[in-house]
């Protein structure tokens, strides 16, 4: 009788050091165990010890099973919170950010222990869809976002190649205008991953450069002809003023006076800045020689 009642205090002694476990939820499981034991060492229970150690037990017992249903629902709340943030990552617009996030839910998961067996695997049935959900969407955006990638790299080397044949244009307007144009459909384009991004660009900006350079050097050139235009034409004007002050209107002065204009059109335009005030006052030369010729033939 004395083995067994020693045997009954070890077991007691056991379940009240399980009382300051930091897992109650364990504690209750170690507990059950010891609970079979008990019931092992248990005897009639007709003396006074025997009625006094099952009191002491089953209040250890009842104890340690309340804290078991605490924790029990407070690992349910805190599963319960982390789907209902699983849900809204679900509807993020951030793959990225939400694939961390989502990690992160599963991380703490895992840290807020077990309750119920059964309301357990209910609640990670309901989590496990959710991630599931999540990752296929995800996939599939970045499945599509490659192709866009894809297409969109196409039609930046599609521009690029455009803006260099625009180089072997003869006409630097029609060039200019072209140019631009492809710019603006450049800015259309979206993005050709980060990969490709920054070469396609550097790219296309190499081909605008030259078109630019090619540009200066031949409005630079016109420059050089069209002061050299100016100039040739400055010196018809000098020669119509001298018939025009000589005004002898011989046969040979009227063929030069003639001669002057055909000059005149060879030489070719000046220049928009030049031009129209030079064939002013060549023009309003020329008419007044022939005013005076009228006049004194």
């Amino acid at each position: 009788m004395e083995n067994n009642y020693n045997k009954k205090e070890e077991l007691i002694k056991q379940l009240e050091e399980l009382l300051g476990s930091e897992n109650p939820a364990d504690a209750y499981a170690k507990a059950k165990m010891l609970s079979r034991k008990w019931r092992k060492a248990r005897e009639d229970e007709e003396s006074f010890y025997d009625k006094e150690l099952s009191d002491r037990f089953n209040n250890v017992m009842n104890q340690l099973a309340e804290k078991a249903g605490d924790i029990a629902v407070n690992v349910e709340e805190k599963k319960l919170e982390i789907i209902d943030k699983a849900k809204k990552i679900l509807d993020s617009a951030s793959y990225r950010k939400g694939n961390e996030e989502m990690n992160l839910l599963l991380e703490q998961w895992k840290q807020a222990g077990r309750s119920n067996k059964e309301k357990d695997d209910e609640l990670w049935e309901q989590f496990s869809a959710i991630r599931k959900e999540f990752f296929t969407k995800k996939n599939e955006f970045y499945v599509n976002l490659r192709k866009t990638y894809a297409e969109n790299k196409a039609l930046k080397e599609e521009l690029i190649e455009k803006a260099k044949s625009y180089l072997q244009l003869d006409s630097i307007k029609e060039a200019a205008a072209k140019t631009s144009e492809i710019m603006d459909e450049w800015k259309k384009i979206g993005s050709a991953g980060k990969k490709d991004d920054e070469a396609l660009w550097n790219a296309f900006l190499e081909q605008r450069k030259a078109f630019y350079k090619k540009r200066d050097e031949h409005y630079d050139s016109l420059k050089e002809v069209f002061a050299e235009r100016s100039k040739q034409k400055k010196e018809l004007i000098a020669k119509a003023k001298i018939c025009l002050a000589r005004s002898e209107f011989s046969e040979e002065e009227i063929n030069e006076v003639k001669e002057l204009r055909q000059q005149w059109k060879q030489i070719g335009n000046a220049g928009k800045d030049n031009e129209n005030k030079l064939w002013e006052e060549f023009n309003n030369t020329l008419n007044k020689y022939y005013e005076n010729m009228k006049y004194y033939k």
